[in-house]
């Protein structure tokens, strides 16, 4: 092998090597999320007030800025339902669904659905 194939060999280690700590990061992202939620499912296992205390958390006033139907929607979010199984649900459009999200995320300040989730059951115990 010449320096070429070294130097190709060499690159494509390289980015190898990238694509594996990005999918690492990415990892790490969901495996934070999926235990801040595992630890407020166990914190409201613990207050033995289920789905209950969720949805007051999404109809109350601790989520004022929130319209009427973006709180539909992110109660269906924390129901883990699908843009279609929420747009069914609330009569909409999948891409009415997906505008509320996008305004849901800008006003809870995050970038994706488990965030805003994470989000509103935090908001619950404040």
């Amino acid at each position: 092998m010449g320096r070429t194939d070294d130097r190709a060999l060499d690159r494509a280690i390289a980015a190898l090597l990238h694509e594996a700590v990005e999918h690492s990061r990415a990892m790490r992202h969901v495996l934070d999320h999926v235990s801040q939620l595992v630890a407020m499912r166990v914190r409201l296992e613990q207050s033995g007030n289920g789905d209950r205390d969720a949805r007051v958390a999404v109809n109350g006033e601790i989520l004022p800025q929130l319209t009427k139907r973006e709180k539909e929607v992110l109660d269906q979010l924390m129901h883990g339902r699908s843009n279609r199984q929420i747009a069914r649900s609330l009569g909409i459009s999948e891409r009415t669904v997906k505008n509320h999200l996008r305004n849901l995320f800008t006003k809870l300040d995050v970038g994706d659905r488990t965030s805003a989730v994470v989000k509103a059951l935090g908001a619950r115990g404040q």
